[in-house]
């Protein structure tokens, strides 16, 4: 199952530092992706609007706007699964506004990975969190970003590792031992066991210590 996490929008960028990374460069990614961020006009067919036009938000609002949901119920059970993972006050937040059925949602996901996966995966969150707070300043209509978990995810080689940089910043891959089931069952079906432990030790032993003063 997709499991949907509302996440806060106050995100601060006071200290924040950007790096532009022209995606064009990488020889693994396909034309779509880079047509629709440096030349949408190649693929305008195939999408609703152009996100970079504000006229393409505003109108996609007010498209939306029209759509029959039932939020109330939507914030209900987000409600009910938020309380159950004691998730964090401004994340049941958000899940509130989900309610009111003028909020609009900005949504982005990644299947499930070991310690959150490759930093992509925390890049799309921060990036959802931040689109959501312009849209709503821009449109002046409450936007909530949410972040979904694909746990149908059967690949079991690419969600049980991660690469970590360690104190001299070389990668170190961090993997767990497979589950029983692992592979034939999707990963929303796959129960933790003590495997986790030499993983931590690993990953504890692969991290700059962070009171060091020569880490990073």
């Amino acid at each position: 199952m997709r499991q949907y996490v509302p996440v806060p929008a106050d995100v601060t960028t006071t200290a924040a530092s950007s790096l532009a990374v022209d995606i064009r460069t990488f020889p693994w990614i396909r034309r779509l992706a880079s047509d629709y961020a440096f030349a949408f006009e190649k693929v305008a067919p195939f999408f609703a609007g152009d996100p970079a036009t504000p006229a393409a938000w505003a109108d996609t609002i007010t498209r939306t706007q029209g759509f029959k949901r039932q939020p109330a119920e939507i914030a209900r059970v987000l409600a009910a699964q938020q309380a159950e993972r004691n998730a964090p006050a401004a994340s049941r937040e958000a899940a509130a506004r989900l309610a009111d059925p003028v909020t609009r949602v900005v949504i982005t996901g990644q299947q499930a990975g070991l310690f959150g996966g490759p930093l992509f995966t925390l890049l799309k969150a921060i990036t959802t969190m931040k689109l959501a707070a312009q849209v709503s300043r821009d449109h002046r209509v409450p936007v909530v970003p949410v972040f979904w978990i694909d746990a149908e995810d059967h690949d079991w080689p690419e969600v049980s590792g991660c690469t970590v940089l360690d104190s001299e910043l070389a990668p170190d891959t961090v993997r767990l031992a497979d589950l029983p089931g692992a592979g034939p069952l999707p990963i929303a079906r796959l129960s933790l066991t003590v495997v986790i432990h030499p993983a931590l030790d690993q990953l504890n032993t692969a991290l700059p210590d962070p009171n060091s003063r020569t880490s990073w």
